[in-house]
């Protein structure tokens, strides 16, 4: 009997494992994101996933046929820094306003849109952070870029949202800079 054996290349390995990563960890974050968004969603279950977990919880509002969301979409929650900052200290919920599954949270029982508006997302994409005991400790509205968007996730993971404002904190990360 003739045994064949496929052996890779260690140099060659190593030079594919980045590839690997940045093309699976967005896709894992998409199935995460459908998995979550396909039914419908328990917002105190997750504060509980958050609480064991310590972890805020990220809303990422969006709507349909909009040009500014899927920017963010297609740019933000593709780059490598700000999936690894999501991975390690959110739980992630994709908020897209033509879903029609229900949300519950304490008191509301409603839609997507529904859920945006009970947020206070009225400007899309929004970016709506949350801490594990359901407080709303910060709002990024509109438009982020990559820089933008990875220092204002950031500011929450870092909790310097208790501290100080995001204008001085995005002064302190300058001031760091230099």
């Amino acid at each position: 009997m003739q045994r064949i054996t496929c052996t890779i290349q260690q140099p060659v390995f190593n030079r594919l494992l980045p590839l690997f990563k940045t093309i699976f960890n967005p896709l894992i974050l998409l199935i995460l994101a459908v998995s979550i968004n396909a039914a419908d969603i328990d917002l105190d279950k997750l504060l509980k996933s958050a609480k064991k977990q310590n972890k805020h919880i990220m809303f990422f509002h969006h709507i349909p046929e909009c040009p500014y969301c899927e920017t963010m979409i297609d740019e933000n929650f593709k780059n490598s820094t700000i999936l690894k900052e999501i991975d390690k200290n959110f739980i992630y919920v994709d908020i897209y306003t033509k879903n029609k599954d229900t949300i519950k949270f304490k008191d509301f029982k409603g839609s997507h849109k529904e859920f945006s508006k009970y947020l206070g997302a009225f400007v899309y994409p929004s970016t709506i952070f949350m801490n594990n005991n359901g407080d709303v400790i910060h709002k990024a509205i509109g438009y982020r870029n990559i820089d933008e968007f990875l220092a204002e996730i950031t500011y929450v993971s870092s909790q310097s949202y208790k501290t100080m404002d995001l204008e001085s904190y995005l002064l302190n990360l300058e001031f760091e800079k230099e």
